[in-house]
């Protein structure tokens, strides 16, 4: 789904006249380290848990020293709901089993279904969401807050752009 927050951003970025190709003008520190987390989720290592607690701790580090960035608060708050669902779900983002199966999705390595409501799914992915393009997803609280940061992000002019500095 962020692939498709990615697009949407994209898109209106162009709509509303918003650089968005900007990444060299933001103060974005350790953009290159931001990859490895999310790598990091995908490796074939056993213990679920430790290998969150790594990936979740390095998102974390790195977003924090990017804290002032406009969306990166938003990305903040919704990245420590996940860890926390994750972590409360030995390793795993909860997913509502009936709800998965009545879209007809199926759970990924990073996903655990749960057959009956359990407050855990209360930050678990339980949003049911769908693009224009057909694609549909279970999302989270933590994942809108992660997509709203994004797009703040996004459509956010940055500091010292070229457009600022002819005015």
């Amino acid at each position: 789904m962020i692939l498709d927050v990615f697009a949407v951003s994209l898109v209106l970025s162009l709509i509303f006249r918003r650089r968005i190709f900007h990444l060299h003008q933001t103060d974005i520190r350790f953009v290159y380290l931001f990859p490895l987390p999310f790598v990091l989720q995908f490796l074939p290592i056993e213990n679920r848990v430790l290998m969150m607690v790594i990936s979740y701790s390095l998102l974390l580090f790195l977003l924090a020293f990017n804290w002032n960035i406009p969306g990166f608060k938003f990305i903040v708050m919704g990245s420590i709901l996940n860890f926390v669902a994750i972590l409360l779900n030995g390793g795993r983002m909860p997913v509502y089993g009936p709800l998965a199966a009545a879209m007809g999705l199926r759970a990924s390595i990073k996903h655990a279904l749960l057959e009956k409501f359990e407050p855990i799914l209360l930050i678990g992915d339980i949003i049911p969401a769908y693009t224009p393009w057909g694609r549909k997803f279970l999302i989270s609280v933590g994942d809108v807050l992660v997509y709203i940061g994004l797009m703040v992000f996004m459509l956010t002019k940055p500091k010292g752009s070229s457009l600022e500095r002819a005015l």
